[in-house]
């Protein structure tokens, strides 16, 4: 489903179609700016940063891949607009705290982890989906299970179902998880 959804937003914005840029813009715009705006410190011009990584990829939309994850690549966008900027920056400023604070910046957004969170955008967006596709009770499980980090003996306590029906609730969750999840769990 997250595939397909993928896919018809690109079909999309290949085609041209504003609508759906639109929809997409208002969606991400405020992320973008976040994202942006960690590394350049000044609002104003993250909301910059932001509007032109869209103009970008609306620009570059006839030539985009079908296959691409268009949140994760409109990000690189943005991070290599936010690249340019501060190592523009870099040689306007003469103070060398600042200087030192700006290379920073730019080696933090050239690292791997920034690259890896870019990617992992889609992955946390999928897991979000799949929770909310879960029956409430199953859910609730999952997440004490998980996040809370509670044993089955706890969950059965709290919630007054026996241990069996925790095991079951649980087995059923992460069934539902690894077929959502499959394409990125082969990467593992």
């Amino acid at each position: 489903m997250a595939d397909l959804l993928r896919e018809k937003i690109i079909e999309a914005i290949r085609a041209g179609d504003e609508n759906i840029f639109e929809m997409f813009f208002k969606l991400e715009y405020n992320k973008v700016v976040f994202f942006v705006n960690q590394f350049l410190k000044d609002y104003s011009l993250s909301k910059d940063v932001a509007q032109e990584s869209f103009i970008s990829l609306w620009n570059s939309r006839e030539t985009l891949n079908p296959d691409l994850n268009v949140r994760s690549y409109l990000f690189i966008i943005a991070r290599n607009k936010s690249l340019n900027l501060l190592r523009n920056k870099l040689y306007a400023v003469s103070d060398p705290q600042e200087k030192r604070l700006i290379n920073l910046h730019i080696a933090t957004l050239q690292s791997d982890y920034i690259e890896s969170r870019i990617d992992s955008l889609e992955l946390e967006k999928l897991i979000e989906r799949t929770y909310a596709l879960l029956p409430e009770k199953i859910r609730k499980t999952f997440i004490m299970s998980r996040k809370e980090g509670l044993s089955y003996e706890e969950i059965a306590q709290k919630t007054g179902i026996t241990v069996k029906s925790v095991e079951y609730q649980i087995s059923v969750a992460l069934k539902v998880f690894r077929r959502k999840l499959k394409g990125y769990l082969s990467i593992f």
